[in-house]
Parts: C-alpha cells; sequence; structure tokens
C-alpha cells in the first residue's frame, strides 16, 4: 500500500534556490519548508524515491518552482495558485412573503344611543385576511353623554394585504462547506504550459489531487463564518444575490406578527397568514371625536405592519461581515466569497528524486497614501492609494496602544492601486496612525507615513413613534346621541335631502313637538299679558 507523508525532518537531497522568475505570472516569495527525499514501498513490493515539498500559501497567492528529476531528464515547472475561499452554505427552508399593508374600518358607538356595535358584530363579513376588533370601553369624545363619563363601543374590521407586489425571499442556512480552489499549471523545459486544471478542495474533510505532482491540502480553513440561520434575499432581478442579514424573520411554521414573515407568500398570487388573533391584539383603539368619526387606531412599535423594511436592521451581509467579498444566491444554496483566509498547507510530491529551485517575482514601491476609516459599522478598513506598486508589500500599523502587520499582493507590473485592509482594534494618536510599507525584494526598503483617521458615527437609540391609522367612519348622521347628527339635520341645507333614517325622524318630530310647545307657552304668555293689561284698564 503506498502511503503519502506530509512533513518529514530528513537530510535534504536536493538543494532549495531561491532566483527570480522570468515568467509572466507573479510568484510569490517563498514561504515554504523543504523537499526531501523519502523511500516508499508499495504493498511489499517495488520500493521508489519520492520528493515532498511542504508549503505555505496564502489566498491570491503563487507557489513557482522549477524542477529537475535526478533519474530521469524529465524537467519542468509547477504553478500552483489558491485562487478563492467559498463558503457554501445549503438550504434548509425557503418561502416568499411580502411586506404587510394594513385597511381598517371602524364603527364608534356612543353611550344612550342606537347599539350599532357589540361583541357579536361581525365587521369582515366574508372578507379574506381579517380579523374583527371589539372594544367596549373606549373614550366617548364629542358624544352627547360624556360629562357622564361613560364609555362609548368600538367595532373594527383589521384586514392585512401585501404592500406591493414586491416580495422577499427568506432562506435558512445550515453548516457551510469551506472550499479552497486552486489552479494547477504544468510547464516543460521550453516553458510551454502542458497542462492546466482547477481543483475545488473541502476543507472540513481535507483532500488529496492526485496529479502528475500529488498535491495535498491539510489545512481546516477560516475561523471567521457567517453563522447559520435565517437571512433575506430581495426576490428581484436586480437584487437576487442580495443577501440581507440582521432581521428578524420566521420560521417556516412561524406566524409571530413581530417578526418578518408572518404573512407568507402563497400559490397563485395570493398570501397566508395563521396570526389574524394577534392582529387584536396588537390593535390600539385612538379616539379623538367619537361622534364626529374622528377616531383610530395604532399597532404596537413591534408589529411588522405598514413598515418598511428599511426600519429595521436591514443590511447587507458584506456590510455586517466585512470578511465576505461577494455573495451568489442560488434556488438551493448559496456561496460566499471570502476576501481573506489563513495560510493553507500544501504538500507536492513527485513521484521520483527531483531537485527544486523555487522562484519568485520581485517587488516594488514607490510612494503610498491613505486614511484609517471607521464605518457606522464599527469596522475599521486602513485605505491606501499605491503609486507603481507590484508584487508582494509587507507593512505594520501602529497606534497607541497597539500595532498590526498586513500583506498586500498585487500583480507582476508596478502600476498605482487602491487596497482596503480590514484591521482589528487599532487606537489613533492624535488623530493619526503609524503606517509602514516594505515591498518583498532584495533592497531593503521601507516607506513610512501618518495617516489621518476618519470615524462614522455609531448607530444608537432613537424613539419612533407609533403607526396610526386613521380609519373610515360610518355614516354618523344615523346617530341619535350623537351631537352631530342634530347638528345636521338642524342645517337648512340638508332639509331638503331624500334620506330619512331614523334619527332624523326623532330629531324631527322631536324639534317639531318642541316647537309646538314653545308656540303654546308664548300664546299662553302673551294671554296672561293681555288679561293683566284689561283688568288694570277696567280698574280706572
Amino acid at each position: 500500500m503506498q502511503w503519502l507523508l506530509l512533513s518529514l525532518s530528513l537530510a535534504l537531497t536536493s538543494s532549495l534556490h531561491t532566483t527570480p522568475s522570468p515568467t509572466m505570472r507573479h510568484c510569490s516569495s517563498p514561504t515554504g519548508s523543504m523537499d526531501g527525499r523519502i523511500v516508499v514501498e508499495e504493498d511489499g513490493g517495488e520500493a521508489a524515491d519520492v520528493t515532498t515539498l511542504t508549503w505555505q500559501i496564502g489566498l491570491g497567492e503563487t507557489l513557482c518552482y522549477r524542477f529537475k528529476s535526478e533519474t530521469s531528464s524529465l524537467v519542468g515547472t509547477v504553478e500552483v495558485t489558491y485562487v478563492s475561499l467559498k463558503s457554501i452554505y445549503s438550504m434548509l427552508d425557503s418561502y416568499q412573503f411580502p411586506l404587510v399593508h394594513s385597511s381598517v374600518q371602524c364603527l364608534c358607538d356612543c353611550p344612550g344611543g342606537h347599539s350599532q356595535c357589540d361583541s357579536q358584530t361581525n365587521m369582515c363579513a366574508n372578507i379574506s385576511n381579517c380579523a374583527s376588533y371589539y372594544n367596549p370601553s373606549v373614550r366617548s369624545s364629542g358624544c352627547f353623554f360624556n360629562f357622564l363619563q361613560l364609555s362609548a363601543a368600538m367595532c373594527c374590521s383589521i384586514q392585512v394585504l401585501p404592500a406591493s407586489r414586491e416580495r422577499y425571499r427568506a432562506v435558512h442556512l445550515a453548516v457551510p462547506s469551506i472550499m479552497a480552489q486552486f489552479k494547477t499549471v504544468y510547464k516543460n523545459e521550453e516553458g510551454e504550459v502542458v497542462d492546466t486544471r482547477s481543483y475545488s478542495v473541502d476543507l472540513n474533510s481535507g483532500s488529496t489531487i492526485d496529479w502528475d505532482v500529488t498535491l495535498q491540502v491539510s489545512s481546516p480553513g477560516p475561523t471567521t463564518l457567517v453563522p447559520p440561520g435565517w437571512y433575506v434575499v430581495p426576490d428581484h432581478p436586480s437584487h437576487r444575490h442580495t443577501l440581507l442579514a440582521g432581521l428578524n424573520v420566521n420560521g417556516l411554521d412561524g406566524w409571530d406578527i413581530n417578526k418578518l414573515g408572518w404573512l407568507k407568500a402563497g400559490k397563485k398570487g395570493g398570501v397566508v397568514t395563521s396570526s389574524l388573533e394577534q392582529l387584536v391584539q396588537a390593535f390600539v383603539p385612538t379616539v379623538e371625536n367619537c361622534a364626529d368619526g374622528r377616531y383610530g387606531g395604532t399597532f404596537t412599535k413591534g408589529a411588522k405592519i405598514d413598515r418598511l423594511l428599511v426600519e429595521g436592521q436591514k443590511r447587507r451581509l458584506t456590510d455586517v461581515y466585512p470578511f465576505i467579498g461577494d455573495v451568489r444566491v442560488w434556488r438551493r444554496h448559496v456561496e460566499m466569497e471570502h476576501k481573506e483566509s489563513p495560510l493553507l498547507a500544501l504538500t507536492l510530491q513527485h513521484r521520483s528524486k527531483v531537485g527544486v529551485v523555487v522562484q519568485y517575482s520581485s517587488s516594488h514601491l514607490s510612494d503610498f497614501t491613505g486614511l484609517l476609516y471607521q464605518d457606522s459599522f464599527s469596522h475599521l478598513h486602513l485605505n491606501l492609494s499605491l503609486f507603481q506598486a507590484s508584487g508582494t508589500i509587507t507593512g505594520v500599523i501602529s497606534g497607541s496602544r497597539s500595532s498590526q502587520s498586513i500583506l498586500l499582493r498585487l500583480p507582476l507590473h508596478p502600476s498605482n492601486a487602491t487596497r482596503q485592509v480590514k484591521l482589528s482594534a487599532i487606537q489613533c494618536r492624535a488623530g493619526q496612525v503609524r503606517v509602514s510599507l516594505r515591498p518583498l525584494s532584495l533592497q531593503n526598503v521601507t516607506i513610512t507615513k501618518h495617516l489621518p483617521c476618519v470615524t462614522e458615527n455609531m448607530r444608537t437609540f432613537r424613539s419612533t413613534p407609533d403607526i396610526r391609522r386613521q380609519v373610515e367612519a360610518s355614516a354618523v348622521t344615523d346617530c341619535l346621541s350623537c351631537g352631530s347628527a342634530w347638528l345636521h339635520w338642524l342645517d337648512p341645507g340638508h332639509w331638503l335631502e331624500t334620506a330619512w333614517p331614523q334619527a332624523r325622524v326623532v330629531i324631527m318630530v322631536t324639534m317639531a313637538v318642541m316647537g309646538m310647545l314653545v308656540i303654546l307657552m308664548v300664546c299662553k304668555m302673551v294671554r296672561g299679558v293681555c288679561e293683566c293689561c284689561g283688568c288694570a284698564s277696567r280698574k280706572k
């Protein structure tokens, strides 16, 4: 049985050299350990010499080395590039939901009047996604018997509808698989490309790539990952790969109105919910004038009703987790590409005894400028503008209490470039930080500057008022105990109306009787005056 040795301290049988590379690909600085001769035996049979090379490679780096077999005429160049690091999340559950808009219609019943509202009143009738609300103890402002401090009754129909045709997709992400992608290039002695391949390696399990040169990855991958859970995707072609984090979302079987997704999109454009009783609990009536029809209602602050998504903690996932560079959302999985990665341990193994010459490209840096920027999410970034820069550049950022080392990887040819480097906790000193950059080359040249610090304010608590909705009042002209009904029918402008509700008949009859009584009283008074005047004349 053939076995592989990942790292072994043996006496070297071939020398390890470091020379500049004339190739166009940028070869990273040498950070490997050794190449060595190992004698292996397959099933007790023929023995063979195997040469291994253990290397530490960073994201975006390319390992370049030239080899020559000591037992044959085989000569060539191997290039291994660490192309990308991705987290692949499978979807456990998924559903669509709209934002919720409410349609409320209410009736306020003054005390002592015609009872139109009680616990048996069904304001919804056959309306879908509607809940009937009844409250027997609301303020009787504007009612005839308000001075007695009696309570009025209110009945409402609360219907929920999609706020628009726009939909959102809630996705439940599972524990991810960490995939590292490598590109390998095999060239002959003349520098012609013989073979090029791309491999994706699952870092959770480790993997061996059986190529002309066996390549093995034996690193656990990154420790910074986006946690599994529920996330939201706008269901729009221009935002289909936008993942929103920081939102409180219902599960597949959840119906809490204080979370998004309690009104779910059903088939054929319909909506489904099981939270109608929560609407009644979350609705708070407000009465300004029951008689004049000026009354309404509010929903509690936590209820996701009549609220835009931006009112919550809507944030792009790349803002919350800055180590993620790009997100791609598909039907059954989500791919997140990382901006950063720890060094991965590679072991390259030749099936014969070879000599190895490691190659690397020189680096350059003429000048730089920039600033330290802290965004509203408290993330620290060093924004750099590099002039005539190429290759690998190392640096140190020094603050008032701590420092941090950085590594920049640039294209082979010198050019102007901009880079953003994520930092940890660096405290500015007098509004500045000290930055030292050094290109990796035989010439030890370090450029040091003091860069300014710029900080955005962090979000803090701000009180927000309840969402008030003015509801539609039913006609008050048929309310016998409402002062507005009396004013309405006593107004000469309404005397020619053809409608004769019960309140108008009672008011007209009452006013007619009162008018007749007033006339009789006036007649009696006149008669009494006349009699008194007549008596006085006779006495004279």
